[in-house]
């Protein structure tokens, strides 16, 4: 049992890494495309909409086309890791996520 315990703390650790890094790669992606072209940072962005919603353009491959609609200066994204990282960013600052922006 205890074995069980542990290795399944570690995967949720890992997990949570991986999901944290994600979110990261999002933002600085966001940052590097979209920030100019859309005109507002990516905070303000991922407000425009809730995480469920988030979740279905992104489970539904529409989330480019969400972003697009927000943001139609935006360019062409087919990266499937830039997809997932945006999701992952947007979906971070959804206006019922809770979460505020750290001042970097």
């Amino acid at each position: 049992m205890k074995p069980l315990c542990i290795a399944l703390l570690l995967g949720l650790s890992l997990l949570s890494t991986h999901l944290q890094a994600s979110t990261v790669k999002g933002k600085n992606f966001y940052a590097q495309n979209l920030k100019s072209a859309c005109g507002f940072n990516g905070e303000i962005m991922g407000k425009k909409h809730t995480v469920k919603e988030w979740k279905t353009f992104y489970d539904n491959n529409q989330l480019y086309l969400a972003i697009k609609d927000l943001c139609p200066n935006a360019p062409l994204i087919t990266e499937e890791k830039d997809l997932t990282n945006l999701y992952h960013f947007l979906s971070s600052f959804a206006s019922d996520s809770g979460n505020v922006p750290s001042c970097n």
